[in-house]
Order: C-alpha cells, then structure tokens, then sequence
C-alpha cells in the first residue's frame, strides 16, 4: 500500500510532467549539456566524496595492523584474516534491504544516516580491547557500509538515463581508486601520534577517520539532494524536463509511463534470482 507521502510525490510528479507537456513547445531554450553539468556540479562531488570515505574507511585495518594492531590484541593464526572476512558476510546481507529502505526514505536522509552510524562504528573500532572486540566491530561496520555503494547507484538512475548514469556511476566510484592511493600516506601521518591520550597510533587511525566520516555526513545532510522533481537548484522547466527524459526510458512507445517507478515484491524476487 502506498503511503501518504509516496503519493503526495507521485502526484507532484505527474503535475511537473503535465506542465512539461503544456510548455514542450516553450522549452527549446534548455541546453541538455548545461543542465547535465549542473546536476553533475550538484551531486557528483558529493556522492563522490561518501564513497571515497566508505573504501578508506573498509580498508583502514591494514594500515593498522602495520602500526602494531595485531600485536596489541594479540592476534594468533587466522584471526586477523577473520575480522577482514566477516565485514563481507553483513555487507552483502544488508544491500538490498538497505535499498528497500532507500525507496521510502529520502535519499538526504537515510544515505548521511548510513555514513554516521559506520563513522561511529570505525570510531569505537579505536578503543576494541581484543579479538571478539574487533570481530563485532567488523561485523556492524559491514552492516552499517552495505547501503552505501547499491543506494548510490540506484540514486543516480534517479536523476540520469541509462547511459549517462553508468559514466557517473564509473567516476563516482573510481573514489576507491583515490582512497587507495593516499590512505597508507595519511595513515603514517596519524600514527604519529601514538602515545598521545595513552592510545596506540593504531587506535587513532580509526578514531580520527572514523570521526571525519561523521563530520561529512553531517555535512552531507545539508548538501545532498533528494529527487529532480524537489530540487531547488533546478527551474520549474529544467524540472520537468529531467522528469519527462526519465519517464520516456521505460516507455517503448514513446509516451510517459506515470508508474513506472512503483516498487514491487515480484522485482526484488526477480533480482534474487538472476
């Protein structure tokens, strides 16, 4: 059953795209490689800079096993490579409930929501005391990650088509690719201050990156954009015609499919299966 504000932005929708058929023959003036760099201005560095967060902070515990972590809570045999595997077994359970989620929640609301509670997660990772310790942060680190890579995927086919989204989807993610590269540099610098607070350096590898996730999350409330038809960077007429491009990818006839959003159990059964 749809809720009440589902359907409030479903009619809203179909109001904007009215207005864009009432106004097609006035909407020449819109320049589609202007509009595109303005949304990618708008969202790309912000998107851009959660996921690069999201793989410095997964990635962080090699860095710390370096700087004495497997020493100090006497890891033996197969147990650090343990803690590298669980995150795997909750990230890849919550992916998909996360996106269920993302469908009725605001996009600037749950995928922040998500960033500060793994921030807070790699944060208390600092102060573990031993093995189980470090297990169960694993554990919810994973879990409270898995949001992040599929949500910002599916956000993205919220305000492209299908082939502009992909390069999108490329350049976001190829954070991964950054975070790679200045990690270990930025992780010798802070395990320099170990000592500091009585704290191994190790420790603060995972207290100071995990509290600088929370900050641009934080951030990230405030910046984030919702959907096209609710932006306010965006014009009336820049509105409707993102939300009419969209609607005309599911049609095969050319004409707008007003429902072609609306969420059923039978895809996600569909997806388990392929």
């Amino acid at each position: 059953m749809r809720t009440e504000k589902q359907s409030k932005r479903r009619n809203g929708i179909q109001t904007v795209c009215r207005d864009f058929n009432h106004l097609e023959g006035n909407l020449d003036h819109i320049d589609e490689r202007k509009l595109l760099r303005k949304m990618d201005l708008r969202l790309m560095p912000m998107l851009t800079l959660l996921y690069l967060f999201s793989f410095l902070d997964r990635g962080n515990i090699g860095n710390a096993r370096i700087e004495g972590m497997e020493e100090d809570l006497h890891l033996g045999g197969t147990q650090y490579n343990w803690a590298l595997t669980v995150f795997f077994f909750t990230y890849t359970v919550f992916e998909l409930p996360s996106n269920l989620i993302l469908q009725k929640v605001r996009p600037s609301i749950w995928i922040p929501s998500l960033m500060v509670a793994w921030g807070t997660v790699m944060t208390l990772m600092g102060i573990v005391t031993n093995y189980h310790g470090l297990l169960i942060a694993r554990i919810f680190l994973g879990a409270t990650e898995a949001g992040i890579y599929p949500g910002v995927a599916y956000y993205i086919t919220m305000w492209y088509s299908r082939h502009e989204a992909q390069f999108r989807q490329a350049l976001c993610f190829s954070a991964a690719s950054i975070a790679g590269a200045f990690s270990g540099l930025l992780a010798f610098a802070i395990g320099k201050m170990n000592g500091v607070g009585g704290y191994s350096g190790w420790r603060w590898i995972f207290i100071i990156e995990g509290l600088a996730t929370v900050v641009v999350a934080v951030m990230s409330y405030f910046f984030l954009y919702d959907y096209p038809d609710t932006a306010s960077f965006l014009t009336r007429d820049e509105r409707a015609w993102i939300l009419r491009r969209l609607s005309l990818q599911f049609s095969n006839n050319g004409n707008v499919v007003p429902e072609a959003g609306d969420f059923k159990w039978k895809y996600v059964w569909d997806a388990a299966k392929d």
